[in-house]
């Protein structure tokens, strides 16, 4: 049994046989070489536009709903399953949210320390501002994994239909 080389027809084999649930796709080196430039720039990105936004609260009543942390997580999870699927490569995504995930860190920790709002309570409460940056680094995490997930399932069906044909 041979895995398929870029050429060749993603997840199919020498015998035929039905793809394992899992198939490496072996690229030549600028595959690789471009899929990682794209999720080095889409976790820079994904990083600082999050960072940016991150802090946006909405006032609703009594109610502070953290839309920019909310969005600044979608827009990081959907850079990541853009990148993940663009490369063909699940490896992909996984980097994008490692990289965003690593620049955000750095940015919280050798950033200005007074903006940083976690640990801080105000009358007993914790700020909504906080909320959103507890949201934010949380929900890069799991963003991360998620679209993880969803490349590899796309990835998967893909090769699924391209082995009936």
């Amino acid at each position: 049994m041979t895995v398929p080389t870029a050429g060749e027809p993603h997840g199919t084999y020498d015998d035929g046989a039905t793809p394992a649930t899992a198939v490496v796709v072996r690229s030549n080196g600028t595959s690789i070489r471009r899929g990682v430039a794209a999720a080095l720039i889409a976790g820079i990105a994904a990083a600082t536009l999050g960072t940016a936004l991150h802090a946006h609260v909405w006032h609703v009543g009594g109610a502070h709903i953290p839309v920019g942390a909310i969005g600044s997580v979608l827009l990081s999870a959907s850079l990541a399953v853009f990148v993940g699927l663009w490369a063909r490569n699940v490896m992909m995504a996984a980097l994008t949210g490692v990289v965003a995930y690593a620049l955000v860190g750095l940015m919280s920790a050798t950033g200005a320390g007074s903006l940083i709002a976690a640990g801080i309570l105000v009358a007993g409460d914790t700020p909504p501002v906080a909320v959103a940056g507890y949201v934010w680094v949380i929900g890069l995490a799991v963003g991360t994994v998620g679209a993880v997930a969803v490349s590899w399932r796309v990835l998967r069906l893909s090769d699924r239909r391209s082995t009936r044909r």
